[in-house]
């Protein structure tokens, strides 16, 4: 698109035919969809015929497809069922034979083991029997029974002990009545093996109490009483002897343990060769040689058993000969032994629910339920549960071979009694089995075909409605094509003139496609050998509108305020345009191109037009006040230039990728070179829009251009102003939908200062609300609320000379991972309370006014150092690094902190808000030279700096800010901080001071590794001392950067401030503050400041690594600044000259610019040009 003469901002110029286009179409040129006409000659809607021959060619498929719906879904729900209920049947069954495999196996490993410790108590009995029988009648031991010990007896009966899993093994001989004495005499002789069976099993005597018993007539009767009198003398007795583990009193000897259970000894007699027990007995009244506290302590090692629980007691004969039944029972083995042991270790961890059910012939029955590798006694009788009766395991636990051992087996107290064990599985042995795999199985696949079942039928539903949609959508195509252009465009873009045969195969060959596939309709369908789809429209008005001075101030702004920007503008205009009936075409940067009298002809489309430049003229100026307090300084300086023209286009669709509506001819063109010739905030009109203005009866509001204008290409023409009333239909209404509540913040300010202009008034809100979005940051980035009480806020106060409070090095906050993880909230959610909003405002208000109104250094200067700080701060690291920082640990280390420190940022804001504070127009030298107080004061350095650094700083310390200083600092180091952040911040922008640019080289040099300190490797220090050099650095160099920011930043914005500094010498060599009129220096001293002080400023800037591509930027510009400057800087300064000519005279008048001249200074002091404009000996 090309325009010739002055073209918009980023336009092209050129002579070829202007060519705009609007939104992307997408159509086909086949005929299909199209489903209503609006013509001139006939109004009525008319129904095309084609959707009718869509739905009939569809018929046929749309009811197979709804047979093989109905179909395909029976057969989905019959599979549903059957593959649900078959796995959940097989897996049931899986796990119920699961359960039930694993109960014959720990049964069996139970039983097995229950009959297998019989065996070995039996098997080991008869061997300790065997041995005392082959011991008694050895020739060797000089011992015949029943005078006999064992001397190996402590060393055999444990082994016995540990494999039967008995407590106690007693040896007791036959005594008849008259070996009665003679044993007693034999027993007293050999009672030492029972101190010697205590030192070999217990390796002491600790257990051992009481002495032998001797008897005088009677051997004595052990009972759970104790030891008394046998009653009545007797035949026979089986005094306890040898006893294993050793007895814990002497008084168990010679116990006479047929009185205990003579059923068992009669029945020993009796059946000789067989090993009895007697009944359960829960104390067992047999000699044992624990104490109450040892057998507890036994019984401790199994899980719910103890002392109490069923105990039985066993009976083995010993024959007087070895092997030989018929000589006749010499002694008999007994002891005791506790069911619980036989359920031990037997089952892996994590089974449990197995009962046991222990049952006699002498009607007893007791119940255990086995959890593992442990037993628990559940108590006397079947605890198991009826329903697992069909599952009972038994294990007959009889180890008689007698034919009339049942003879002997009697039911009442004393026994023998004959045991077997019950083994039954339990519910909660079952439920180890019964998982929810079945379920979960049945209702996976239940759920699956269900999603099956619900895809299929939301798919069906949506290719209905997709097919559906698709008939319809060319009927809602014929409508849009319609509203976008005449009749014969639409129906050349439908190719309605192919003949009705062949659109009827192409339906017949697409209807399956379309309802199945649907139709990509794109360019790319349309034949190329077709007719271009182009019109002519005679009657219309263009519009092109281009916002003037956008190029320059974008340049200054981040991408998303650009975007901001005309995305507000870009949306009320197109509202306006939609209640106009203008048809907007598109937008080209920053220009908005419209058009009248298409796809509708109007008649009135010049006055519709004008109208309409007044509306987005009218909202346009609003808007950009409004954005000023969001967007900063200039935005409301922004205005549109509006250029209209009126005549034919040529409208139609440029088919291809991305096919569009687009404009082309002369009138496009001349359009844009009209509006590149007028001027902002105006509507500039071409003749021929007037005439049409004029017959409508508006020309009171045109307004003819003094002088034709020239255009390239067209020669000398006439044009005109347009000036539209107000009229109710164009009011621009409040209601729009970009409201103000929408795009600027809704803070209460204390409008406190009076007399201050609506410019300066917009220039505080922006500066307020600049700092309370790092506010905000310092906020969220606490663990609690700030306290807003005058006695907690912290006061601290300036050297004398500030300058001299400049420091190397100052110590930002480490990294804090618990802080950055609990802060408080997001900092767009933190709330200010609205006094420190009011006071923050005041505090900017009063700084606004303690600018003297300088022609450059002024407050908007220090607006536009301020925006500039906070772009750079923003811009501290690239945003493609941002993908490499994980974490915002590496993010503080990467830009040594300063990002992850609001109240650094803060400092630095508010630095370049007071920087200037005061400043008289004149430089440092010319103070100093003049004398005065002030430089005496600051010991002629750095005057002007320390003099607006001293009084801002006093203004934030007095009382009326205390709440906003206890809100801004948690404690006093925090104050101690921002003061020296905010004296070096300011003490930088000091640029001519040869010690201050000394000590910034040394600095640079060190933290950076150059000059000296690159080959001599002096840099030996603490990494944070390190880091935090380079955070200072780096906020200095961003507060001098931004201090000549325009030098920086797009040529308008350059060439403005740079006015604006030539004005201020101006009038200061009026005053006689110069030697030199700045025009004899200025082109050349420029030269300089650009080779000398901007371009390495910004090569450091880039050197400092923490502004990715942006450093880029500022070196861009300030080079482009530089050329631009060579070309044209003696015609700028040319110009510079006559305006202040103009506006203050010449040499020998003498100017006041509100404080330009100082108060009681003299003004016949003069000071060089060098004292003023940097040269070659200036550095960064």
């Amino acid at each position: 698109m090309k325009f010739p003469g002055p073209t918009p901002d980023g336009l092209p110029s050129g002579d070829d035919a202007v060519s705009v286009s609007s939104a992307s179409l997408s159509f086909c040129n086949d005929g299909i969809g199209t489903s209503t006409t609006t013509t001139h000659d006939d109004p009525v809607p008319v129904k095309r015929d084609e959707i009718k021959e869509v739905q009939k060619m569809a018929k046929k498929d749309t009811r197979s497809v709804q047979l093989w719906r109905l179909v395909a879904t029976a057969a989905l729900l019959v599979t549903a069922f059957v593959v649900t209920y078959t796995t959940y049947t097989l897996l049931k069954r899986e796990e119920k034979n699961n359960f039930e495999t694993a109960f014959q196996q720990f049964s069996r490993t139970l039983s097995e083991n229950a009959v297998k410790q019989m065996y070995e108590l039996k098997d080991g009995l008869d061997e300790l029997g065997n041995f005392i029988s082959v011991w008694a009648n050895s020739d060797k031991n000089n011992e015949s029974f029943p005078f006999v010990t064992l001397p190996a007896y402590e060393t055999i009966a444990p082994g016995i002990m540990e494999h039967a899993h008995i407590e106690t093994l007693v040896y007791c001989p036959f005594v008849r009545a008259d070996q009665k004495d003679a044993w007693l005499d034999y027993a007293n002789r050999n009672k030492g093996w029972v101190i010697e069976g205590h030192m070999q099993q217990m390796g002491s005597l600790e257990r051992l109490k009481g002495g032998l018993h001797t008897y005088n007539n009677n051997m004595t009767l052990l009972t759970p009483k104790g030891v008394i009198p046998d009653p009545e003398p007797r035949d026979y007795y089986f005094p306890v002897w040898l006893y294993s583990p050793p007895p814990a009193a002497y008084s168990i000897i010679n116990a006479n343990a047929e009185s205990i259970l003579p059923q068992l000894i009669a029945a020993m007699f009796k059946l000789q060769n067989e090993t009895i027990f007697s009944q359960v007995r829960r104390h067992p009244g047999i000699p044992i040689s624990f104490s109450a506290e040892e057998h507890a302590t036994y019984h401790s090692k199994l899980k719910n058993s103890n002392v109490s629980n069923p105990h039985s007691i066993y009976m083995h004969p010993v024959y007087a000969k070895p092997g030989n039944k018929s000589s006749g029972v010499a002694a008999i083995l007994s002891g005791a032994m506790a069911w619980d042991a036989s359920f031990l270790n037997l089952l892996p961890t994590g089974v449990e629910g197995i009962h046991v059910v222990i049952r006699n012939t002498c009607n007893q029955t007791y119940s255990y339920n086995i959890v593992g590798r442990d037993a628990f006694y559940l108590g006397p009788g079947d605890h198991h549960e009826p329903d697992f009766d069909k599952m009972e395991v038994e294990a007959r636990l009889d180890l008689s071979t007698h034919p009339h051992f049942r003879e002997y087996v009697k039911s009442g107290p004393g026994g023998p009694c004959h045991y077997s064990m019950h083994i039954y599985p339990s519910t909660t042995f079952r439920e180890l089995y019964d998982t929810n795999t079945p379920e979960i199985f049945a209702a996976v696949i239940a759920v699956t075909f269900a999603l099956v079942a619900v895809s299929f039928f939301i798919y069906d539903m949506m290719q209905q409605r997709r097919n559906t949609n698709l008939i319809h959508k060319a009927a809602q195509s014929n409508s849009i094509v319609t509203s976008l252009f005449p009749d014969h465009m639409r129906d050349r873009l439908m190719n309605q003139a192919k003949q009705e045969q062949s659109v009827q195969q192409k339906i017949k060959s697409k209807a399956a496609v379309f309802l199945n596939d649907g139709m990509e309709l794109t360019a790319k369908s349309i034949d190329i050998n077709d007719a271009p789809l182009a019109d002519l429209y005679l009657e219309t008005t263009v519009l092109f509108a281009d916002i003037s001075g956008f190029t320059a101030w974008s340049s200054v702004r981040e991408p998303s305020q650009v975007f901001l920007l005309l995305e507000t503008l870009y949306g009320a205009f197109d509202l306006i345009a939609h209640r106009r009936r203008i048809f907007k075409v598109e937008t080209v940067g920053d220009c908005y191109v419209a058009v009248c009298g298409l796809p509708y002809p109007r008649k009135d489309h010049a006055v519709g037009m004008a109208k309409f430049g007044r509306d987005i003229l009218q909202r346009m100026n609003t808007l950009t006040k409004e954005l000023e307090v969001l967007l900063g300084p200039d935005t409301g300086d922004l205005g549109l230039r509006i250029g209209i023209h009126s005549g034919p286009v040529t409208a139609g669709v440029l088919r291809g990728e991305r096919a569009r509506f687009q404009l082309f001819g002369d009138t496009v063109n001349t359009c844009g070179r009209i509006e590149g010739s007028g001027m902002s905030s105006r509507i500039h009109c071409s003749k021929e829009t007037a005439e049409l203005i004029k017959t409508a009866g508006k020309e009171s509001w045109l307004e003819k251009r003094p002088e034709p204008i020239e255009l390239k290409g067209k020669g000398r023409l006439e044009t005109f102003w347009v000036t539209v009333r107000n009229d109710r239909a164009g009011s621009v209404h409040s209601n729009n939908v970009l409201s103000n509540e929408k795009l600027v913040p809704t803070a209460s300010y204390n409008k406190s200062i009076h007399g201050l202009d609506e410019k300066t008034s917009r220039l505080i809100d922006w500066n307020v609300e600049s700092l309370l979005r790092i506010l905000r940051q310092i906020v969220a980035g606490r663990t609690s609320q700030p306290a807003l009480t005058k006695t907690s806020a912290w006061q601290c106060h300036l050297n004398e000379v500030p300058l001299e409070a400049v420091k190397e090095i100052i110590h930002l906050p480490a990294f804090d991972s618990k802080r950055s993880r609990d802060k408080q909230a997001e900092p767009k959610t933190v709330e200010i309370p609205d006094e420190i909003v009011m006071q923050l405002h005041h505090l900017v208000s009063v700084i606004s006014t303690l600018y003297n109104a300088n022609p450059f250094h002024n407050f908007e200067h220090a607006s536009h150092v301020v925006m500039s700080v906070t772009k750079l701060m923003s811009r501290i690291i690239a945003p493609n690094q941002l993908v490499l920082l994980e974490s915002a640990a590496e993010l503080h280390d990467h830009t040594y902190g300063i990002t992850s420190d609001p109240l650094t940022q803060f400092a630095c804001a508010f630095s370049a808000l007071i920087h200037d504070v005061d400043h008289v127009g004149v430089s440092n030298a010319q103070l100093v030279k003049e004398g005065g107080s002030i430089a005496a004061k600051y010991k002629e350095r750095s005057v002007a700096e320390q003099n607006s650094l001293e009084i801002s700083w006093k203004l934030l310390m007095d009382d009326e800010y205390a709440e906003l200083r206890s809100f801004l600092f948690e404690t006093s180091s925090d104050l101690s901080r921002f003061q020296d952040l905010v004296v070096n911040s300011v003490m930088a922008t000091d640029i001519v001071d040869k010690d201050l640019k000394a000590l910034r080289n040394r600095r640079w040099d060190k933290a950076f590794k150059t000059g000296e300190f690159a080959s001599t490797g002096q840099l030996e220090e603490d990494n944070r001392d390190a880091v935090n050099r380079k955070a200072i650095i780096i906020i200095e160099h961003i507060i001098q950067a931004s201090d000549i920011s325009h030098t920086m930043q797009h040529w308008q914005v350059y060439k403005k401030w740079n006015q604006k500094l030539f004005e201020e010498l101006y009038v200061a060599y009026l005053n006689g503050r110069m030697e030199k009129n700045p025009s004899e220096f200025w082109y050349n001293g420029e030269f300089g400041f650009f080779d000398f002080y901007i371009i390495p400023l910004t090569q450091k800037l880039k050197d400092c690594g923490v502004f990715g591509v942006s450093s880029d930027e500022f070196l861009n510009y300030a080079q482009k600044n530089r050329e631009e400057w060579a070309l044209k800087g003696e015609s700028v300064v040319a110009e510079f000259l006559e305006e202040c000519k103009s506006k203050y005279g010449v040499k020998g008048d003498q100017v006041e610019i509100g404080h330009l001249l100082p108060r009681g200074s003299p003004t016949t002091k003069n000071v060089t040009t060098t004292e003023i404009m940097p040269s070659q000996d200036i550095e960064v």
